[in-house]
């Protein structure tokens, strides 16, 4: 099983601020990076199925990315980003902006990260050995995940918009192939 890994592309509250509300769609250039993305993928990843997280930004990144690949987008709501609304805390404890830190985890990061794992059984649990899945979320997500699955609490990757990391499943263990990369953002589309 191989797993592709990628964060939405930029949003309007990325630009905006809070204004853009939390639930943000995607920005111009958010549009531009996902068409990118999807154009890449069309021409060097076989993708099986795509998983996106239920917030705009991700879902909209995913939508406009499988319009190359001819595949339905399912929707994980546990692939959500954390915030500090959920949390309950702001500004967020040392323990969930740096997991670096000698502090014990945070609660309600142990929730999130929980709450990813979960999600992460659900989009891989039912996989084919042989699968692509190509899963869009957020970068405090994706960090999670990759900690999940590589049983580290502590490393940490940050993740620019519409980068790509993949990871293969061995059947004992999961390798990392590549981090963040973003060769495709660089790229004029060819199917655009």
């Amino acid at each position: 099983m191989k797993l592709l890994l990628t964060r939405h592309g930029q949003s309007r509250w990325q630009t905006d601020g809070d204004s853009a509300g939390a639930d943000a769609p995607l920005s111009p250039l958010g549009r531009l990076q996902a068409h990118r993305l999807g154009d890449f993928l069309q021409h060097y990843e076989h993708v099986d199925r795509v998983v996106a997280s239920n917030l705009q930004r991700a879902y909209e990144t995913a939508t406009i990315a499988v319009s190359y690949l001819n595949l339905p987008v399912s929707v994980e709501p546990g692939l959500r980003e954390f915030t500090s609304h959920e949390a309950g805390v702001s500004p967020l404890p040392v323990s969930l902006r740096n997991p670096l830190s000698s502090a014990p985890p945070h609660p309600q990061y142990l929730a999130f990260r929980e709450r990813i794992s979960t999600a992460l059984q659900r989009v891989i649990g039912d996989g084919e050995q042989d699968e692509t899945i190509l899963v869009v979320a957020h970068g405090g997500a994706i960090g999670t995940t990759l900690r999940v699955l590589l049983g580290s609490t502590t490393q940490r990757v940050w993740t620019a918009n519409t980068a790509l990391h993949a990871l293969r499943w061995t059947g004992e263990f999961w390798v990392v192939r590549y981090l963040n990369k973003q060769e495709h953002l660089s790229r004029p589309l060819r199917s655009w």
